[in-house]
């Protein structure tokens, strides 16, 4: 996957699609965020960290059904790369129990969160 608009990629039960929203790749996921797919995800999502200067990436996960602590701790890697990087990781559209989730663990601070694609700052 490259941080080019319209990149997608599909592995067992997760697909993405790469995007633009003013100054952020956006990467709409769809599925579910395991074991396997979530060592998928931190590949492909950090290729596009290293491809972008700052890195300014959003995670889509409305359509993420499904998520362990294996997708968890991709976020935490993902958004430690791009903070080492100059640049943000951020979560938008999770379901309630993703947002109890990272409540539970502490997560939701550090790794900020939306509710839509429109909240996200652009400067």
């Amino acid at each position: 996957m490259s941080g080019v608009p319209g990149a997608e990629w599909s592995v067992r039960r997760l697909s993405a699609v790469v995007g633009v929203a003013g100054r952020w790749v956006t990467v709409e996921l769809c599925g579910e965020l395991d074991a396997v797919t979530a060592r998928v995800l931190v590949d492909r999502v950090g290729r596009v960290i290293a491809q972008e200067v700052p890195p300014r990436v959003a995670l889509l996960l409305s359509g993420v059904g499904f998520c362990d602590s294996s997708g968890i701790n991709a976020f935490v890697q993902l958004s430690r790369r791009a903070q080492a990087a100059g640049g943000e990781l951020v979560l938008v559209g999770p379901g309630s129990r993703l947002v109890e989730m990272l409540r539970w663990t502490g997560l939701e601070g550090p790794i900020r969160v939306f509710e839509v694609l429109a909240e996200l700052p652009e400067g």
